[in-house]
């Protein structure tokens, strides 16, 4: 078992200092947490530790002997293994190739497959999770590619762990099972270094708290010994106010009303409206469709049944042969915007500029003779960087240095760029720190109360109770219930999202 030790370590990129003096400890046996906002350092700090990156300056100790850690087998060699919060998958490769890529198993200089595949079944298996060792990495979700890197780091057998935003992508299921696995880990005397934006899971899960902020080490602190406010203001330096509930005020006329939307083998008769200055939340399970349903409102997925009315107007009548809303491009010529829930792989444009990705969806509104506007781009972003209070070094920046936070607020502008009035969120705060997140909330606030109409799908049930107005949740692909925001209840959203009770979809509610 390990006992490490971070002294005053320094990290500098390009003459910005993204670490200054900053020193940590981690004992065996412990789960303790890392936490700040985007850009705080926690993940270069991890970076260091795991061999990817080099301290510029500090030193590294492994029960009490000092350590160059020059890369990432130098690490592991330590006993040090970590699961990125991206995921890195070789898609062509099986799930147990892919556990196994470091330390193929060989026979006479060949892989021994049958062996391979033996020991990442019983690993998967140990780890209650089902996922058939042969399968494609290809095939697999988001959330299963999650559990077969931890599976990876896991198979290394070290003494510490460090995982990086773990949860992001699992559903409930999931998580109870990598809290499992997490205090397996702890029992058997390991070490976990644990990352997240999600404050539940810091006090489900760790014995310490370290806290870093504009990459310098703030304090740790017994878990038991602080609240979620008190942590919040270490984070930020600021006190942010966690009792957020949505102000109805705003609420007014029906802006698009949906019938009997069905996607055959997705989900089945979705009725709701949607207000003007509405937030409306879609709640539930990871794979009951909640996601699948906005999309086919803005032309991802094509409905197989159903009817739409947007501001008075039929958009979407499939029995008589009507769909105006068939593509992104129509969607948005009726004003509808859309915000993905893949922030990495379809919101951004991560080699293009930050003024490129702000006014990608616009283009033809900027140009004359097909040359676009440089002036006009400007000052588009001029606008947007002042009312969403966007961070970046220069317009020509790659949006991929950018934090998540201040990414997402471009993927947001880009969308309200486009003049829409009413707005599309998946996942609005997925992978955001916690002052971002408050940020972002309080603009959706000030875009509902300027008659913005918004459908937010969210997997965080605290999301969506602070902000909406009302609640459609979705189990199955079947709307389970319509709940009013005087009706918000954790234990009644979960009731409804498991199926085994309906609520305020008409007629006697009942389990």
């Amino acid at each position: 078992m390990a006992e490490i030790t971070l002294q005053h370590i320094t990290k500098t990129f390009g003459g910005v200092k993204a670490l200054e003096d900053v020193s940590l400890s981690f004992s065996p046996g412990e789960i303790h947490a890392v936490i700040g906002e985007n850009g705080a350092g926690k993940s270069t700090v991890m970076k260091i530790l795991g061999g990817l990156y080099p301290a510029d300056d500090g030193e590294i100790t492994v029960n009490g002997v000092k350590q160059e850690i020059n890369s990432v087998a130098d690490a592991q060699k330590l006993g040090i293994n970590i699961v990125y919060q991206e995921l890195n998958l070789m898609p062509d490769l099986t799930v147990a190739e892919n556990i196994f890529l470091h330390q193929l198993p060989g026979k006479c200089g060949l892989v021994d497959k049958a062996t391979m595949n033996t020991k990442a079944q019983e690993l998967l298996d140990k780890m209650h999770v089902a996922i058939q060792a042969t399968t494609p990495a290809s095939q697999l979700t988001v959330s299963q590619q999650q559990m077969v890197e931890i599976a990876n780091a896991l198979s290394m057998d070290g003494d510490t762990i460090i995982l990086d935003e773990p949860t992001a992508a699992l559903n409930i299921q999931e998580v109870d099972t990598l809290y499992d696995i997490v205090r397996n880990l702890k029992s058997q005397g390991k070490t976990v270094i644990y990352i997240s934006h999600r404050l539940k899971e810091i006090f489900d899960l760790s014995d310490r708290i370290s806290v870093l902020r504009d990459g310098h080490f703030i304090q740790t602190v017994n878990t038991k010994d602080i609240t979620q406010d008190g942590l919040v203001a270490l984070m930020v330096g600021r006190t942010i106010d966690q009792s957020r509930k949505a102000d109805t005020s705003s609420v007014g006329d029906t802006v698009l009303d949906v019938s009997n939307l069905t996607k055959n083998g997705l989900f089945q008769d979705i009725s709701f409206t949607l207000k003007k200055g509405e937030i409306l939340g879609f709640a539930g399970l990871m794979g009951c469709g909640k996601e699948e349903i906005a999309k086919s409102l803005y032309g991802l997925i094509q409905p197989d049944a159903g009817k739409a009315i947007l501001d008075g107007k039929t958009i979407l009548d499939v029995a008589n042969g009507v769909n105006d809303i068939a593509s992104p491009s129509a969607a948005i010529g009726h004003g509808i915007g859309y915000v993905t829930e893949d922030r990495k792989n379809a919101g951004i444009f991560a080699s293009m500029s930050v003024r490129e990705n702000l006014t990608a969806s616009i283009l033809k509104t900027l140009s004359s003779l097909g040359i676009i506007s440089a002036e006009k781009e400007q000052a588009l972003l001029d606008k947007y960087t002042k009312s969403m209070n966007m961070k970046y070094a220069t317009p020509a920046q790659p949006i991929s240095g950018l934090s998540g936070g201040n990414q997402q607020k471009f993927v947001l502008s880009r969308a309200l760029a486009t003049d829409c009035h009413v707005l599309i969120l998946l996942e609005p705060t997925r992978g955001i720190d916690v002052g971002a997140k408050s940020e972002i909330y309080d603009l959706l606030k000030e875009l509902a109360q300027n008659g913005m109409a918004i459908l937010m799908v969210s997997s965080e049930l605290a999301e969506l109770i602070a902000n909406c107005h009302r609640l459609a949740v979705i189990f199955q692909g079947r709307q389970t219930g319509l709940l009013q925001q005087k009706d918000f209840d954790q234990e009644l959203i979960m009731q409804c999202a498991t199926g085994n009770k309906t609520f305020g979809m008409g007629g006697n509610d009942h389990e």
